[in-house]
């Protein structure tokens, strides 16, 4: 399926993006990698769920990396991941293949992934004598992930519309507020660790983006409350 000249233009970064609801490093790195990619795939045919599957393999492959001390590829694969969560659903906005199911199972793909990746952390580095400490850290890391993500989805739910937390959440959002820069501040971590073989930065950045969460989704919660009364007024 050959590119026709308004898709010539429509691939081309930003158009393909979602300022509002994408995290920085998705809107100003991802994404330019992910529009070449989805206009390729788009050209040959390819369909969201397959680019979804694609996107599943490298979570998975991540998390077998971490757990095999593959440290430098498990980075690449978690990059990977993230470049083709992008890619699924600019492939749907692309060949107007967009659908509710297609969006769920996007949307728990992104889930899965960033859990087998971590808990992929929690297994290579849940040794005496931080064991406790990483899975206490580590747990407590998942539940906050879990609050922030679900407040999002439950949003869209509700009011039909994506969480604008690159616009009302600038902060966070460059520290833990999307998958994104969740998984970028954790590779730079893994790859410092790759390099000193010293996991205390990493421990540090799983610890100060765990506080960085439960903040986040507290100050959400009364986001959230405002623009309801907004609406409702």
């Amino acid at each position: 399926m050959p590119l026709t000249i308004n898709d010539g233009m429509h691939h081309q970064y930003p158009n393909l993006a979602k300022p509002d609801s994408d995290g920085v490093f998705c809107y100003y790195v991802q994404r330019r990698i992910s529009c070449i990619i989805s206009a390729y795939c788009h050209s040959i045919g390819m369909s969201p769920n397959t680019a979804t599957i694609i996107d599943a393999i490298f979570a998975v492959l991540a998390g077998i990396a971490f757990y095999f001390h593959f440290f430098i590829w498990g980075v690449l694969f978690i990059q990977l991941f993230g470049i083709w969560s992008c890619v699924d659903g600019e492939l749907a906005r692309l060949s107007g293949k967009t659908s509710t199911l297609g969006d769920f199972y996007d949307t728990m793909v992104d889930r899965a992934g960033e859990l087998i990746i971590v808990t992929s952390i929690l297994f290579t580095f849940n040794t005496a004598p931080l064991a406790t400490v990483w899975g206490y850290l580590l747990f407590a890391y998942i539940g906050a992930v879990f609050l922030i993500t679900n407040s999002s989805e439950k949003f869209r739910s509700t009011y039909h519309k994506n969480y604008p937390k690159n616009r009302i959440e600038p902060f966070f959002s460059w520290i833990c507020a999307g998958s994104d820069i969740r998984l970028f501040h954790l590779s730079m971590a893994i790859l410092w660790f790759a390099l000193t073989e010293s996991s205390s930065v990493l421990l540090w950045v799983i610890f100060l983006m765990t506080g960085a969460l439960f903040i986040n989704f507290s100050l959400r919660m009364r986001k959230i409350y405002n623009f309801d009364q907004s609406i409702s007024s």
